[in-house]
């Protein structure tokens, strides 16, 4: 199974849903589903990886941190999430790799203003034979 992603409708912010057959790749395609939400354009190039080492009281909370790197990646340092990959995860650890590209104003179109990640309504939890992570987004 493959991942799959999409909004959610909420009032004033946005929701961002994932579903994928692993959670290691559930991780990796939120990641990458949030990039494609705060811009639009290629994602090629030379990558540089970013190491994360999260803790957190449960996989909810680990996947809104991971999340909000993205964000602070893109909107402080001006790169954008072009690949992912998690190394180790558990209940309350995740350890990954961000593959980030330099911002490049004639490649790279602003999409939805993400300013945060937030934990309202957010959830991970199995979905039938894989898994499924919901966020809303303040932007």
């Amino acid at each position: 199974m493959s991942s799959r992603c999409g909004l959610i409708e909420h009032t004033a912010d946005l929701g961002l849903w994932v579903e994928a057959e692993g959670l290691a790749e559930l991780f990796e395609a939120a990641a990458l589903a949030l990039a494609r939400v705060m811009v639009a354009g290629p994602r090629e190039g030379d990558l540089t990886w970013r190491e994360l080492d999260l803790q957190a009281g449960d996989l909810v909370e680990l996947m809104v941190q991971m999340l909000g790197e993205v964000v602070y990646l893109w909107d402080a340092e001006g790169l954008l999430v072009a690949a992912a990959q998690v190394q180790e995860i558990g209940p309350r650890r995740l350890r990954a790799r961000l593959g980030v590209v330099p911002a490049d104003p004639e490649r790279h179109a602003p999409g939805e203003p993400v300013k945060a990640v937030t934990y309202h309504r957010a959830k991970v939890e199995r979905q039938g034979e894989g898994w499924r992570a919901e966020v809303i987004l303040d932007v």
